[in-house]
């Protein structure tokens, strides 16, 4: 199952916690997400953390299909003393159905912020990257907004399905994305690679609490009534790897 967002008043809300911090070194953000309306000329938060642009911020968001920025997945990342990060996917199909999984990270060794694309079964497109802004550093984002900006805009509310979202202090290979996108559950996969979750949110049903699987407590409550949207396996069984 996934939960389908209605683009009116659905969204769901984590409190703000110490693990929902953004370090100043790596981390990742990971959802699974399938666009089945982006009609309009505004934009759909599938994510988003304090103001837009405002200090310590996280914002994840779609352009609609006659936008200035169509189908275009925007990251705006702004740390404590005002030192932004963004990063772009400029050429991303709009509402095509079909599940993708969407990864913003800081990759310390590489010196990089990366936005990662990848659908099942398919390698992982990393569709734009930028340098470590100088002086950026950590995120303390405040609470977290799922499906909505942080401003509750009515122009903002996210449109679409999402099946999963985590969160961790670490940055993933591509072949941690492939292996990701193949069918591999981020949970398994932190396991084998010894790293810590602090936010896994599988999305199985649109129920008052989402709870967080990571062993965080950070789980998500929810906001007027998003409904749970059936949907096919997002990808088919294969063989475990490990790392």
């Amino acid at each position: 199952m996934a939960i389908l967002f209605d683009e009116t008043d659905d969204y769901f809300l984590i409190t703000d916690a110490a693990e929902l911090t953004l370090p100043d070194g790596n981390w990742c953000v990971g959802l699974w997400t399938l666009i089945t309306d982006n009609t309009g000329s505004n934009f759909q938060y599938a994510l988003s953390t304090n103001a837009l642009a405002a200090n310590n911020s996280f914002n994840l968001s779609l352009g609609e299909a006659t936008s200035a920025n169509a189908n275009q997945w925007i990251v705006r990342t702004v740390d404590g003393d005002a030192t932004a990060g963004s990063l772009s996917a400029t050429a991303t199909p709009g509402a095509d159905s079909i599940w993708r999984l969407i990864i913003a990270q800081r990759n310390e060794t590489g010196g990089d912020l990366e936005l990662w694309f990848c659908t099942p079964g398919a390698a992982p497109s990393e569709t734009h990257t930028i340098a470590i802004p100088a002086g950026y550093d950590a995120i303390n984002a405040g609470n977290w907004y799922i499906g909505a900006r942080a401003d509750s805009n009515a122009d903002r509310f996210y449109g679409s399905t999402m099946a999963e979202l985590f969160k961790g202090n670490f940055c993933l290979t591509s072949a941690q994305i492939q292996a990701l996108g193949e069918g591999l559950p981020i949970f398994t996969l932190a396991a084998q690679a010894g790293f810590t979750l602090d936010l896994y949110l599988p999305m199985w049903q649109s129920i008052a609490t989402l709870i967080d699987y990571s062993g965080s407590d950070n789980s998500a409550a929810r906001q007027s009534a998003p409904a749970t949207a059936a949907h096919p396996p997002i990808c088919t069984p294969i063989k475990r790897r490990r790392f």
